[in-house]
């Protein structure tokens, strides 16, 4: 929303007493300035840009902070108007505290029934609250001081949980090997594969995000190697499942017949002859937080099963419609393939004039799950499967995504935004502008001195938020949580045009879905999940056709809801006997 010209709202971020507080005067602000000398303070035309900024500038008062800011000085003030004037934002300190997330009941139910040790599968329609509740999860097994495992299906999955992938926790490379051959491999060295043979045999829990892309058959292979390498003839070798996923998302990719090359059918981790055996039904979430329109969750809904109506179709041909914004930032296409992100952002990107800014990551190698040196090969094949790349190419004026989590519902993966400008870290500092670590991260300083000098991107967000995007680190972890390799880059990628595979996950308040090459089930449902309102939103090339959804997944899943409507039937059977 763009800033009005009358600015009547004026947040003050700090100091002691009633701040922080939005008032609707100057004079309420400037007295708060003069009792507080501390206080930063700001001037907007509606009250959702004062709040917004009121959480990423707040800083810790005197009494807590070992590094307090001065006041500005009035010669860098700003024109308020006529008659008053204003500082401009100070960089932070730290990002705002942000209360803990209330999980909701359903939520709860799981994150008790995970506490008993009980094994569950989690599941739910987009925008549920999976990833919520997957890192309250992963907290709670924490403070238990518990030996877990996070583990997700692709590299992007696991980076998003700060874990592996489930093929590099198990040791099993590729996966296609035998059985036999990898636990009569380990047993055999057990001095070389240690590591190895230690976390199948200590590990009480084992999670897994994002299931759909898990094969059956390898879920199956990985059962019967936990029960070998645990002298264990419980499901799973009695390690705890947590698993998380929605199976009408992107399935597994298919395997080829080497004999002709043609694909073989996936198997999904439901159809798995060891699931029944280690999971109990889904535990489905219904309550959406992604989405607030109940039109725009029940057309979700339908999608998701497949179910496309008349009326449905009528709903997606209003939404071809182009929608108009205030500001410059334009919505996210997100494009089926790969080649056609990087053909439309390269377009976009080559239309603008200025100078072209280029930053190369750092890369560093460092041991796998055996503890063995990884090489450079290897490093780069293991970062070469990031959303951020080894190179970026800025200019002012380009539209670029956040791909880390920097400050708590203000500055997170998936904010959207437009590079404004290139600074160094002086005279961002000059020039008030936000300069923030990574989300938790305390214990490093908050700019390296080697990246002082080289100019960095300022990238203003839709929230109106400015920000010194410095390089971060984007880390792949090896099965004992050590890192494998590690690539420093600005944490931003262009973002005119997104691939459905990059945007799963992703919460994006303003998208374009282009239907036109779409080709595998759960595409469409994916890509267009993403949004967050009907009005945000623009499906172009849409047709009953392209929403491909597997029957076997659905008919999974209408066995497991009458399984649960017969149980909760049972259940009113017995109350009604009590009674």
């Amino acid at each position: 929303m763009p800033k009005s010209n009358n600015k009547s709202f004026y947040a003050v971020a700090n100091g002691r007493g009633p701040c922080p507080a939005i008032v609707r005067t100057w004079d309420e602000c400037n007295e708060k300035v003069h009792r507080f000398p501390k206080a930063l303070f700001k001037s907007f035309g509606t009250h959702r840009e004062a709040e917004a900024w009121l959480g990423a500038n707040y800083v810790e008062t005197a009494s807590t902070s070992n590094k307090p800011y001065d006041r500005p000085s009035p010669a860098h003030w700003s024109s308020l108007g006529t008659q008053h004037s204003e500082p401009p934002s100070h960089p932070v300190a730290k990002p705002k505290a942000v209360p803990e997330v209330q999980l909701s009941d359903e939520q709860e139910a799981v994150l008790q029934r995970v506490l008993a040790r009980g094994n569950v599968f989690f599941s739910g329609s987009a925008g549920t609250g999976k990833s919520v509740l997957l890192r309250a999860i992963i907290q709670s097994l924490r403070e238990q001081e518990r030996n877990f495992a996070v583990t997700a299906s692709t590299g992007i999955a696991a980076l998003a949980v700060s874990g592996c992938t489930l093929h590099s926790w198990a040791g099993v490379g590729l996966g296609k090997q035998p059985v036999n051959s990898y636990t009569g491999r380990w047993l055999k060295n057990r001095q070389r594969y240690e590591r190895v043979i230690q976390r199948w045999r200590t590990t009480e829990a084992l999670l897994i995000d994002e299931i759909s892309m898990i094969d059956g058959k390898f879920f199956d292979k990985l059962e019967e190697i936990a029960r070998i390498m645990r002298h264990s003839d419980l499901p799973f070798g009695g390690i705890q499942l947590i698993i998380c996923g929605d199976m009408f998302q992107l399935p597994p990719v298919p395997d080829r017949d080497p004999r002709n090359n043609q694909q073989i059918p996936s198997v999904f981790a439901f159809e798995a002859q060891t699931w029944d055996m280690c999971m109990g039904p889904p535990v489905n979430l219904t309550r959406v937080f992604r989405q607030k329109e109940q039109g725009f969750v029940d057309l979700l809904n339908a999608m998701r099963f497949g179910n496309v109506d008349e009326q449905a179709v009528a709903v997606f041909q209003t939404l071809q419609r182009e929608v108009k914004y205030e500001d410059e930032i334009q919505p996210t296409e997100i494009l089926s393939r790969r080649d056609e992100v990087e053909w439309a952002n390269n377009r976009r990107l080559d239309m603008l004039t200025g100078e072209t800014r280029r930053y190369t990551a750092q890369q560093f190698a460092g041991r796998n799950s055996e503890g063995q040196q990884i090489t450079h090969e290897q490093m780069e094949k293991l970062l070469e499967k990031l959303v951020v790349p080894k190179q970026i190419s800025l200019k002012v004026g380009a539209q670029v995504m956040l791909v880390k989590n920097l400050v708590q519902g203000t500055l997170v993966n998936g904010s959207l935004g437009i590079v404004r400008d290139f600074k160094t870290v002086a005279e961002a500092k000059e020039a008030n502008i936000l300069i923030v670590r990574p989300e938790g991260d305390d214990k490093k300083p908050e700019v390296p001195r080697s990246l002082e000098k080289e100019r960095w991107p300022v990238v203003q967000f839709t929230n109106g938020i400015q920000m010194l995007a410095i390089p971060q680190e984007f880390t792949v972890e090896n099965a004992d949580a050590e890192m494998e390799a590690q690539r420093n880059q600005v944490p931003l990628i262009l973002a005119w045009a997104l691939s459905v595979h990059k945007a799963q996950g992703q919460t994006i308040e303003r998208v374009r879905v282009d239907l036109k090459n779409t080709f595998e089930k759960g595409q469409a449902y994916v890509a267009i999940s993403r949004a967050t309102t009907l009005e945000g939103l623009q499906v172009l090339n849409f047709h009953r056709s392209k929403v491909m959804v597997c029957e076997r997944v659905v008919e999974w899943q209408n066995r497991n809801e009458d399984l649960a409507l017969r149980q909760r039937a049972r259940e009113w059977d017995v109350i009604e006997i009590d009674d």
